[in-house]
């Protein structure tokens, strides 16, 4: 079963003048393959000498810009936090010590004392 149509294109296509190739063909379309591929390398030969240099200066300079620039975060109603020093409990001699401490100072001292000597 042939196909009428397709008859008819084949008997066209016997009928279509016949072009021939130039003798320099094949060394012009090898030629452009080696253009192509030898752009292709150029590409990638800059990118990696001029390109990744610079993606790499770039990154860092982004990496040292977060990390060494100071961030202040602005909270509003936040109490600031105390500082604890120390926290000890005074001892019964210490506080005993300072009792006895302030008792004769108290004794002694002449803005106490009534009597002009």
């Amino acid at each position: 079963m042939k196909d009428p149509e397709q008859d008819k294109l084949w008997a066209l296509l016997g009928k279509a003048k016949r072009v021939e190739p130039s003798a320099f063909f094949t060394a012009k379309v090898l030629a452009a393959v080696r253009q192509v591929d030898a752009r292709r390398r150029s590409f990638w030969r800059n990118w990696i000498s001029f390109g990744l240099p610079g993606a790499v200066a770039g990154a860092m300079a982004v990496f040292l810009a977060v990390f060494a620039l100071p961030i202040r975060h602005s909270k509003k109603n936040v109490e600031p936090k105390q500082i604890v020093v120390s926290h000890a409990e005074p001892s019964d001699v210490e506080i005993i010590a300072d009792l006895d401490y302030a008792i004769a100072s108290e004794e002694s001292s002449v803005w106490l004392d009534s009597s002009v000597r």
